[in-house]
């Protein structure tokens, strides 16, 4: 391990660091970096992660809501309440849900469109100070 990846990895403590899988940790960092958010603190880039993390899995979630058929839903719901494996629960996925693999690698795409899309909008969105009403000419 080289000094840079020490000191980054050293810059967020670990104990404040969300368990977030590394396949998704990638994904999401990824999608801050094409967002343009690459000049972040190491604490506000985790922050950023933590938040995205949380609104991709409720995507996620609404997207097996939208796609495992009705008769499995009350069980994934029991599932994810008893707080079951994940491994127990993707595998319920893959033989439940029809065409999981092709679900969830357009979700993905989805969010990603989606996110990128809410910060361009925000970025192009005028600012207050350009929308200051102006006195009537007398």
């Amino acid at each position: 391990m080289d000094d840079n990846q020490t000191a980054t990895q050293d810059a967020v403590p670990t104990s404040r660091a969300l368990s977030i899988p590394s396949e998704v940790r990638s994904f999401l960092e990824g999608l801050l970096q094409d967002a343009g958010m690459n000049a972040l603190d190491a604490e506000m880039k985790e922050e950023m992660m933590k938040e995205l993390c949380a609104r991709l899995d409720n995507f996620l979630t609404s997207t097996i809501i939208d796609n495992l058929p009705a008769e499995n839903l009350d069980t994934f719901i029991q599932m994810n309440e008893e707080k079951k494996p994940k491994s127990e629960i993707e595998q319920f996925l893959k033989e439940h849900m029809p065409n999981t693999e092709d679900v969830f690698a357009k979700a993905f795409m989805e969010f990603r469109d989606l996110y990128l899309g809410n910060v361009s909008v925000a970025r192009n969105a005028p600012k207050a100070s350009d929308q200051a009403v102006k006195p009537a000419e007398a």
